[in-house]
């Protein structure tokens, strides 16, 4: 187990961002606004005729921070899973 753990530790932040940043599905299926993701919600800020841009980048920087703060705290496991791979003996 310890040596898998830093490479799992990489694939679940992968992961994790990959399924945080899913868009098109939650579009599909949510009808409630209080429910849509953080991505639906940043588009719906983009409107026909006005963008509020103040709004976009106020919602970009709030979901980019969870990951800096994950990533901060787990940078050992990530880059030692990162790097594992590339090895060569």
């Amino acid at each position: 187990m310890p040596l898998v753990l830093p490479a799992m530790a990489a694939l679940a932040i992968i992961l994790f961002l990959a399924s945080w940043n899913d868009y098109l599905w939650p579009l599909l299926v949510l009808s409630d606004r209080e429910m849509q993701t953080a991505p639906v919600a940043l588009g719906s800020l983009i409107g026909l005729t006005r963008v509020s841009w103040g709004g976009i980048m106020v919602g970009a920087v709030m979901t980019t921070l969870p990951f800096l703060v994950l990533f901060l705290f787990l940078q050992r496991y990530f880059i030692a899973g990162i790097t594992a791979g590339g090895v060569k003996d």
